[in-house]
């Protein structure tokens, strides 16, 4: 397994409407920190994330690493209507399925979301399952896309009285 300090920052959101197609567009820029298995860092990585929704539903990233240089002057220019996101990742493999453990520190620190990837093709997806680990105690799935972003960092980075 992987453990990681995730800082996650939004910079701007554009609402359009029917330009190429896209209702909503954001971005935002995200240092990763490998931690050690004593929990002290081992190293960054800066990623630069652009996100448009399309009118059909489909989401569209573009993503870019960038320097820690790039990440300091963006991270100043942040949009203010929003908290930085501050999370651990767990990531490790387990019957041949990926799981990533985020577990929320700031602005809330009672979430904990575990995303899992499964080998599925368009024939099988509706009867594809994720094997979840049985040292794991998972309170409830969230099904639904409207439900899982309501838990995603994009919404929990929202400052009281701003809205989506």
């Amino acid at each position: 397994y992987q453990i990681f300090d995730v800082e996650k920052v939004y910079l701007y959101e554009e609402s359009t409407s029917n330009h190429d197609n896209i209702t909503k567009e954001y971005s935002f820029i995200r240092k990763r920190t490998s931690l050690n298995k004593d929990g002290q860092a081992s190293g960054s990585v800066y990623g630069w994330t652009a996100v448009q929704k399309t009118c059909d539903g489909q989401i569209v990233e573009k993503k870019r690493i960038i320097t820690k240089r790039e990440y300091n002057s963006l991270f100043n220019n942040r949009d203010k209507n929003r908290h930085v996101v501050r999370q651990k990742r767990i990531s490790f493999l387990w019957n041949i399925q990926s799981f990533n453990v985020h577990v929320y520190q700031e602005p809330v620190h009672d979430i904990c979301i575990l995303h899992a990837q499964v080998k599925a093709t368009p024939e099988n997806l509706e009867e594809t399952e994720v094997d979840i680990p049985n040292f794991l105690d998972v309170d409830r799935l969230l099904t639904d896309s409207e439900e899982g972003e309501k838990y995603g960092a994009y919404n929990i980075s929202l400052r009281n009285g701003a809205t989506d």
